[in-house]
């Protein structure tokens, strides 16, 4: 192999160690405390639609069944 080659194919390790340290770096304040959400009204919402789901299966298996 040529010197230059060499060089090249030394210079990607010391690449990759270099952005790796460099990534490691801590943050200068510390990140913000995520609100408490206290709201609770999607999962009324959720629920309701679980039941209407299962009041519409209940209505296909008996329909199912009637035409056996």
């Amino acid at each position: 192999m040529q010197v230059s080659t060499m060089k090249k194919l030394l210079l990607l390790p010391v690449a990759g160690v270099f952005l790796a340290c460099a990534s490691c770096s801590e943050p200068s304040h510390p990140p913000a405390p995520r609100p408490i959400v206290t709201d609770t009204t999607p999962i009324g919402d959720g629920l309701k639609v679980i039941g209407f789901a299962l009041v519409g299966v209940a209505v296909v298996g008996v329909l199912g069944s009637m035409l056996r």
